[in-house]
């Protein structure tokens, strides 16, 4: 996997991917868990434990003893809706801990959520996070929504954010034309 995606204090890290980093942001849970404690947050209900224990074993090299440490190590938390959101990052008390937020703005395309209610929510998220991120290195993923579904939520956090990894889809090209 990608070992150049390196959250640091500071410099809020925004991946921004199909899957809202799938494979990526797996990748990033476990080595950050086999290094200490890792705060979890996940907003799209992404957060898989039979994908983490593969991540983690195989960011252990295979050795499945360190994998019950590594797992203790994450302390995950959901949010439902965006207002869960907001309020979990409120809670969160500042420390020198890693701070993940898998699919961010999933719970922000909500159509019963005013446009104007979600962007004002995001950027109370985005006030939160920042303050998470004066200790301790916090990286978001978020999977890019359609044009017409509130570009200026995206926009908003790109605008936020110190570092941004934008992935693309894996698209077959189609086949050569045959005249």
């Amino acid at each position: 996997m990608n070992t150049l995606l390196n959250p640091v204090p500071g410099d809020l890290l925004l991946v921004v991917a199909p899957h809202a980093g799938g494979a990526i942001m797996w990748d990033l849970i476990a080595r950050l868990a086999c290094r200490g404690a890792l705060r979890l947050l996940d907003g799209g209900n992404r957060f898989d434990v039979y994908r983490c224990n593969l991540a983690i074993g195989h960011a252990l090299g295979g050795q499945t003893a360190g994998l019950p440490v590594a797992l203790e190590h994450i302390r995950l938390a959901r949010a439902f809706t965006c207002y869960q959101l907001v309020a979990l990052l409120k809670g969160t008390p500042t420390q020198p801990v890693p701070t993940l937020v898998l699919d961010l703005l999933s719970t922000f395309y909500d159509e019963n959520v005013s446009t104007v209610e979600s962007l004002r929510l995001l950027r109370d998220c985005i006030v939160q996070l920042q303050r998470l991120n004066r200790l301790a290195p916090v990286a978001i993923s978020v999977r890019p929504g359609p044009p017409e579904n509130r570009p200026e939520l995206l926009a908003t956090l790109l605008e936020a954010a110190g570092q941004v990894w934008t992935l693309e889809p894996n698209v077959p090209k189609p086949p050569p034309q045959m005249f």
